[in-house]
């Protein structure tokens, strides 16, 4: 059986589009993802990727961006340390 990508955000690929509530959750983790205004104030702050619009009301993000943003943040902290 395939595992529910919602439940477990690892199972997709790069080119998967995510809602907001799976962006969370890749970005902060399924046991504590990070809250939506948070999301948000970091899009707005350029410290997380802007999403596609892909209709008035439906944003998605690229899985491939969400993981390439928190690898960079890895390594500046691996950098600073």
């Amino acid at each position: 059986m395939d595992a529910n990508p919602l439940k477990d955000p690892t199972s997709l690929s790069d080119e998967d589009l995510v809602d907001e509530a799976t962006a969370c959750r890749l970005i902060g983790g399924t046991c504590d993802p990070i809250h939506r205004s948070t999301l948000w104030r970091g899009v707005n702050a350029g410290r997380y990727p802007r999403p596609l619009k892909v209709s008035a009301s439906t944003n998605r993000w690229r899985v491939g961006e969400l993981r390439a943003m928190l690898e960079k943040l890895a390594a500046t902290r691996e950098v600073a340390a």
